[in-house]
Formats: C-alpha cells, sequence, structure tokens
C-alpha cells in the first residue's frame, strides 16, 4: 500500500472511532492501533510468538532494553495479551492526529529495526556457550 493510501485509511479509522483495532504491516512486522481508555494504542511486533518463546532471542532483545530508556525512544516492550507476540507499545493521549499516529509509528519501526540489529550482533558476535552481555558503547542506530 502507497503512503498516501495508508493515511487515507488511518483518517477513515480515526473518523470511524471503532473499537476494532487497525492492523497494518510496516517493516514485516505488524502494527496495531486501538482505541483504549481515551487515547490510540500503538504497537508494533518485535518478536512472534515462536521466536519469544526462544531464550536466546528473548534474552537478546531484552538485553538491549536498557538501550531504548537511554535513548528516550517511545515504545516499552510487552507481551501482546491477544497475539503473543513481544511488542513495542506506546499510548498517545487524545486529541491527537493522524500525523502524531504516523510519526509515531515510524519511531517504534525505527526502534524496533535498531533492538533486532543489536540482537542479532550481539546473539551471533558470541562462540555457542559464552555469556551473553550488555555492551559497554553507543552504537549506531540507537
Amino acid at each position: 500500500m502507497e503512503f498516501n493510501d495508508f493515511v487515507a485509511v488511518l483518517a477513515q479509522w480515526f473518523e470511524a472511532r471503532t473499537t476494532t483495532p487497525l492492523d497494518c504491516w510496516i517493516d514485516d512486522a505488524n502494527a496495531r492501533l486501538a482505541f483504549v481508555e481515551g487515547g490510540i494504542r500503538c504497537s508494533i511486533d518485535v518478536l512472534d510468538p515462536y521466536d519469544a518463546s526462544a531464550p536466546e532471542r528473548l534474552q537478546g532483545i531484552l538485553g538491549q532494553g536498557a538501550v531504548c530508556v537511554a535513548c528516550h525512544c517511545d515504545g516499552a516492550l510487552a507481551i501482546d495479551p491477544d497475539t503473543q507476540c513481544l511488542v513495542l507499545v506506546h499510548w498517545l493521549a487524545s486529541p491527537c492526529t493522524c500525523g502524531h499516529v504516523v510519526g509515531l509509528l515510524q519511531s517504534l519501526a525505527n526502534q524496533r529495526e535498531a533492538l533486532l540489529s543489536l540482537m542479532h550482533k550481539t546473539s551471533f558476535a558470541l562462540a555457542p556457550g559464552q555469556p551473553r552481555s550488555v555492551l559497554p558503547t553507543w552504537h549506531p542506530g540507537v
């Protein structure tokens, strides 16, 4: 779907104020928007249920969670109760605009890519059996 088409669908969803969440794909990941408690909950999948059940992948992502806090990233890591996926989630208070949501989705997608990149770098750089550690330096793209 073209970006302009996505913004048009998002605007229709905003106007309808439906209780049905809006699911879309961004960079090969499911993003979900839902009206919750006077605002909009935005989330993007980081690990699907299969990958989230793999201890080395889950530890790899959680080991990079401090990077998100240090960089003042938008999303917090959570388990989606419906899909059992590990997600980055952020809640926007109303009133907000389509522009706010699009900007937040872009930020969450960038944060997701940085987390996955760091996870792969740390997971595959270590030989099997070596303990995993948090990287002691800043990394580009985070």
